[in-house]
């Protein structure tokens, strides 16, 4: 499989699960594409997808990724990933445009304030009295080797330094098959599909984070009143007091 086929694999997964991602600089994607095998590991924060898409622009060749975005300056280019929602990417708007649309959807905390998972841990930053660490990656919790022996380091939903302790907000696609997520003819690194690795890295959580003195409490998506797809039905403090009690036991 050629490399750029590899690298449009990894951003599709990364777009379906990442929904409320509409934006993200290709550094960032780096992680994913090791854990993918796409890259043995990662340098000069991001220099080897950098290297890629440089070549690729070079030869005009771009359009074998859809998904790229390249933000030119005088100097240098800023790379980015875009959702393209299955089309093309619209290459006739002038920069000023693009470059105001790069400027609204860079992803920052507040980006992601539509999803059920970014409601929820808002919930236990408030029942907490404590602004946790999102997508937190510790050296000793690592995902399975990639072809090249390399084992990414695997993001907890949040952390809490000052209190030991990790919380992990599972949606549905956590506890039963979702063909949307699980992409059962595309195998991982563990070679497995999506929905079976997903499951052996949430039991590999469970086990290792207590063995470093680490407390793991998971919060289901059914432990609140939820909707026909499965999102929260928001209602604040009614969430808060579910979120208290959780957080009791």
């Amino acid at each position: 499989m050629s490399k750029t086929k590899q690298i449009n694999q990894v951003l599709q997964s990364y777009f379906e699960e990442n929904i409320s991602v509409k934006i993200i600089p290709a550094k960032d994607m780096m992680p994913y594409f090791i854990l993918a095998g796409v890259f043995p590991k990662d340098n000069k924060n991001g220099l080897p997808i950098r290297n890629v898409l440089r070549r690729l622009d070079d030869k005009n060749q771009l359009h074998l990724i859809p998904y790229v975005y390249a933000e030119r300056k005088n100097v240098n280019t800023n790379w980015f990933f875009q959702r393209i929602n299955g089309q093309a990417i619209d290459k006739s708007k002038p920069p000023e445009i693009k470059l105001k649309y790069i400027k609204i959807k860079e992803p920052k905390p507040s980006s992601r304030k539509d999803s059920d998972e970014h409601y929820v841990l808002d919930l236990c930053d408030q029942v907490l009295q404590v602004k946790g660490l999102r997508q937190h990656r510790f050296d000793f919790l690592l995902g399975d080797a990639n072809a090249q022996g390399r084992k990414a380091k695997l993001p907890v939903d949040i952390y809490y330094p000052e209190l030991n302790l990790v919380i992990e907000y599972k949606e549905q696609q956590h506890s039963k098959a979702n063909k949307h997520f699980d992409k059962p003819d595309l195998f991982t690194v563990s070679g497995v599909h999506r929905g079976e690795q997903r499951k052996i890295y949430d039991q590999r959580r469970r086990e290792v984070l207590p063995q470093h003195n680490i407390k793991l409490i998971e919060i289901e998506y059914s432990d609140f009143q939820f909707d026909s797809k499965d999102k929260i039905v928001r209602e604040l403090e009614k969430d808060l007091g579910i979120v208290k009690e959780i957080l009791k036991k």
